[in-house]
């Protein structure tokens, strides 16, 4: 018999951002980092024969956490352990897919069939390529104990079809936490599931799930809790909206209007709009507008960055974990345009926006000087890649 601990990937940019990953090729968040240091101190002491792994970047890097401590290991790569492929859903967010194909959308849990013609677009044919490579793995390895690493949907539906659940009973698997473990045990050319989406190792503050609810839809929370809509912010239709925004954010950053110029902005902020809308988009939620963002493809080119102008929530939205959701449309909108970086800035005296770029990945560049005082140069590094633990 072959044991094989079956691992979902730790978190990354689309389980932060809400958008669908599918076989996107996302990187790891601040929080996914720390979470499969977490998983590195699981396995310390666990045996392994070998070590596999979806080809993807978060599945490399969380197999590659587990080999800090068996160092012995190399993680084998290969596509078959990938998620199923989402095609035109792919990087979009979760919220325009509910909004724009709906009744897709509602049927996806239950059938596995995402709402366009892709290579893979049904349950059977995700189940039956898990099984596969899962089986010749163990073959490999008889009476062995294997970890491999894929990804939240194609475990859910392995997982349904060894223990007997059908596409349309689905929900009767819970989804799995970032990092969660499986164990299986392989025999014969039989898979049996011994326990399933354990995540023990990870406290409240490193769980994915312990900050979201749309894994809850089945217990009666709903999908779109933590889901938000983008739009093209146009002007000069937008234009009061917009002045809204910047002058709150202009009033936060600085404490007074001295150095504002909101003819200079509208003007700069069309020109960019006209250029390409998904560079000034509103976000909202069941129909209200509740945030802005405005991105200049131009500032910060030389050194392939992209800058993020504006980036407002309303106060009442705030707090919420839906201003991130911001944050990924520009490393969306930035990685498209081939860029490694993304950068803003922020007043010294704003500690709240300073506490969520940083828990979010940003670094501090450097101080310059401000119309109002002293800015951080802040910089997220977007580069796609496989992050290993120091």
């Amino acid at each position: 018999m072959t044991r094989i601990y079956l691992i979902r990937h730790a978190e990354a940019e689309g389980n932060l951002y809400r958008r669908a990953q599918g076989q996107y090729n996302s990187n790891l968040t601040a929080l996914g980092r720390r979470q499969v240091a977490a998983l590195a101190e699981r396995f310390r002491d666990i045996p392994l024969d070998a070590l596999w792994s979806s080809d993807l970047y978060r599945a490399l890097s969380t197999a590659t956490a587990i080999t800090k401590y068996h160092p012995q290991l190399q993680a084998f790569a290969t596509p078959r352990l990938r998620e199923q492929g989402l095609g035109a859903w792919e990087d979009v967010a979760w919220g325009d897919l509910a909004r724009d194909d709906r009744q897709q959308l509602d049927g996806f849990p239950r059938t596995r069939r995402a709402g366009m013609c892709t290579a893979e677009n049904r349950f059977a044919s995700v189940c039956a390529r898990m099984r596969s490579v899962l089986l010749e793995i163990a073959a490999q390895y008889p009476d062995g104990t294997v970890a491999v690493v894929s990804h939240g949907m194609a475990i859910r539906a392995l997982l349904s079809s060894v223990l007997g659940v059908s596409s349309d009973q689905i929900n009767r698997i819970p989804h799995g936490d970032n990092t969660a473990v499986s164990l299986l045990a392989a025999e014969n050319g039989c898979l049996r599931v011994e326990w399933y989406n354990d995540n023990r190792h990870l406290a409240d503050d490193t769980s994915t799930f312990a900050r979201q609810s749309w894994w809850r839809k089945e217990k009666g929370g709903s999908q779109d809790r933590d889901n938000v809509c983008f739009d093209p912010l146009t002007l000069p239709q937008d234009t009061a909206l917009y002045d809204h925004c910047y002058t709150s954010t202009w009033l936060a950053s600085h404490g007074n209007l001295n150095g504002y110029a909101p003819v200079i902005y509208e003007h700069t902020a069309a020109r960019h709009a006209q250029e390409d809308p998904s560079l000034l988009v509103k976000m909202s939620r069941e129909g209200e507008v509740k945030g802005i963002l405005e991105l200049d493809p131009d500032r910060g080119e030389a050194d392939s960055a992209g800058w993020i102008s504006l980036i407002y929530m309303e106060p009442d939205y705030r707090r919420r974990r839906l201003g991130i959701q911001l944050l990924g449309h520009a490393v969306s909108v930035f990685r498209k345009k081939n860029r490694t970086h993304i950068r803003l800035h922020v007043s010294h005296t704003n500690q709240q926006a300073i506490g969520f770029y940083e828990y979010n990945g940003f670094l501090k560049l450097r101080s310059e000087a401000g119309v109002g005082g002293p800015l951080w140069l802040m910089d997220l590094d977007i580069t796609p890649r496989i992050w290993t633990l120091p």
